[in-house]
C-alpha cells in the first residue's frame, strides 16, 4: 500500500503498536507533536486535501515503516508489526544491496 494512502487511524495504531508517544514519533519523522495530532485526527487521506498534511502523513508513515510497522489494506485498513527477519522493504531494494 502506498504510504500516501495511509490514514490517520493507521498512523495512530502503528504508534500504539510500537508504544510510542506522539513526541517520539514526531522526533523520528522530523515534525512536531502537533503535526502528529493533526495527522492522526484525519480519518482518511481524502479528508486531508491540503498538501502540508498529506506530506506530514507520508513522513509519519515512513518513520513508522522504518520502525517495523506494515500498513495493510486487504479489504479493510490496518497495521501490523513486521517480523524483524523480513529483510529489506521492496522500496529499499537497489543494485548496492543486490547479493
Amino acid at each position: 500500500m502506498p504510504l500516501s494512502d495511509v490514514t490517520g487511524r493507521q498512523i495512530k495504531a502503528g504508534r500504539a503498536l510500537l508504544g510510542w508517544k506522539r513526541a517520539e514519533l514526531a522526533a523520528h519523522a522530523g515534525v512536531t507533536a502537533d503535526d502528529v495530532r493533526a495527522a492522526e485526527a484525519d480519518a482518511t487521506p481524502q479528508e486531508a486535501l491540503n498538501a502540508p498534511l498529506a506530506a506530514t502523513r507520508v513522513r509519519l508513515a515512513d518513520a513508522l515503516a522504518d520502525a517495523g510497522i506494515a500498513f495493510t489494506n486487504g479489504g479493510s485498513q490496518g497495521v501490523m508489526l513486521r517480523p524483524r527477519s523480513e529483510g529489506l522493504r521492496p522500496e529499499d531494494l537497489n543494485a548496492s544491496n543486490d547479493d
